[in-house]
Protein backbone atom coordinates (compact mmCIF):
# COMPACT_ATOMS: atom_id res chain seq x y z
CA UNK A 1 0.00 0.00 0.00
CA UNK A 2 1.46 3.04 -1.63
CA UNK A 3 0.08 6.06 1.40
CA UNK A 4 1.30 9.21 0.59
CA UNK A 5 2.42 11.04 3.41
CA UNK A 6 1.35 14.03 4.49
CA UNK A 7 4.20 16.51 5.78
CA UNK A 8 4.20 16.87 9.68
CA UNK A 9 3.48 20.52 11.11
CA UNK A 10 4.92 19.65 14.84
CA UNK A 11 5.24 22.18 17.41
CA UNK A 12 8.87 22.06 16.93
CA UNK A 13 8.10 22.28 13.34
CA UNK A 14 6.23 24.99 14.05
CA UNK A 15 9.16 26.60 16.84
CA UNK A 16 12.08 26.21 14.32
CA UNK A 17 10.57 28.79 12.43
CA UNK A 18 11.92 31.90 12.63
CA UNK A 19 9.10 34.68 13.13
CA UNK A 20 7.51 32.58 16.10
CA UNK A 21 10.99 32.09 17.22
CA UNK A 22 10.93 35.96 17.16
CA UNK A 23 7.70 36.71 18.72
CA UNK A 24 8.46 34.17 21.81
CA UNK A 25 11.88 35.76 22.47
CA UNK A 26 9.72 39.20 22.79
CA UNK A 27 7.09 37.82 24.99
CA UNK A 28 10.07 36.27 27.18
CA UNK A 29 11.46 39.46 27.63
CA UNK A 30 9.14 41.33 28.30
CA UNK A 31 7.82 39.09 30.37
CA UNK A 32 11.26 38.58 32.67
CA UNK A 33 11.15 43.00 32.30
CA UNK A 34 7.76 42.78 33.87
CA UNK A 35 8.65 40.50 37.07
CA UNK A 36 11.61 42.28 37.54
CA UNK A 37 9.98 45.40 37.74
CA UNK A 38 7.25 44.02 40.11
CA UNK A 39 9.92 42.35 42.46
CA UNK A 40 12.07 45.67 42.68
CA UNK A 41 9.05 47.53 43.46
CA UNK A 42 8.24 45.63 45.89
CA UNK A 43 11.88 45.28 47.43
CA UNK A 44 11.82 49.50 47.07
CA UNK A 45 8.73 49.16 49.34
CA UNK A 46 9.84 47.54 51.67
CA UNK A 47 12.95 49.41 52.28
CA UNK A 48 10.92 52.54 53.16
CA UNK A 49 10.22 52.66 56.20
CA UNK A 50 7.98 55.34 58.07
CA UNK A 51 11.49 56.92 60.18
CA UNK A 52 10.72 60.49 61.03
CA UNK A 53 13.54 62.51 59.64
CA UNK A 54 14.80 63.85 62.88
CA UNK A 55 15.74 60.27 64.19
CA UNK A 56 17.46 59.84 61.07
CA UNK A 57 19.35 62.95 61.17
CA UNK A 58 20.25 62.22 65.04
CA UNK A 59 21.21 58.56 64.42
CA UNK A 60 23.92 59.72 61.31
CA UNK A 61 25.26 62.54 63.92
CA UNK A 62 25.77 60.35 66.62
CA UNK A 63 27.30 57.97 63.90
CA UNK A 64 29.41 61.25 63.19
CA UNK A 65 30.58 62.00 66.67
CA UNK A 66 31.56 58.41 67.68
CA UNK A 67 33.67 58.30 64.38
CA UNK A 68 34.94 62.23 65.49
CA UNK A 69 33.89 64.24 63.09
CA UNK A 70 32.14 66.19 65.35
CA UNK A 71 32.58 66.62 69.08
CA UNK A 72 30.27 66.35 72.26
CA UNK A 73 28.96 70.01 72.44
CA UNK A 74 28.53 70.47 68.38
CA UNK A 75 26.37 66.90 68.78
CA UNK A 76 24.87 68.69 71.57
CA UNK A 77 24.26 71.59 69.81
CA UNK A 78 22.56 69.94 66.97
CA UNK A 79 20.40 67.14 69.10
CA UNK A 80 18.61 70.51 70.65
CA UNK A 81 18.23 71.91 67.30
CA UNK A 82 16.68 68.82 66.56
CA UNK A 83 14.40 68.25 69.14
CA UNK A 84 13.07 72.10 68.54
CA UNK A 85 12.09 71.64 64.86
CA UNK A 86 8.24 70.89 65.05
CA UNK A 87 7.24 67.75 63.53
CA UNK A 88 5.99 68.30 60.52
CA UNK A 89 2.08 67.11 59.94
CA UNK A 90 0.32 65.85 56.97
CA UNK A 91 -2.04 68.41 57.14
CA UNK A 92 -0.92 72.04 55.59
CA UNK A 93 -1.07 74.64 58.75
CA UNK A 94 -4.39 77.18 58.49
CA UNK A 95 -3.44 80.99 57.31
CA UNK A 96 -3.35 83.20 60.22
CA UNK A 97 -5.53 86.10 59.29
CA UNK A 98 -3.73 89.14 58.31
CA UNK A 99 -4.53 93.43 59.54
CA UNK A 100 -5.96 93.61 56.41
CA UNK A 101 -8.63 90.72 57.29
CA UNK A 102 -9.41 91.86 59.93
CA UNK A 103 -10.00 96.01 58.68
CA UNK A 104 -12.12 94.71 56.41
CA UNK A 105 -14.81 93.03 58.98
CA UNK A 106 -15.02 96.72 60.00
Amino acid sequence: MNTAQKPSFGLWDLLSHPTVQSVLGVLILLTVCAIAVYVLSKLRDSNTQDVPMDELLRKNFEEMRSGGDINEAEFRNIASLLAEQPRRSSQPTPKTSSKTDSSKSE
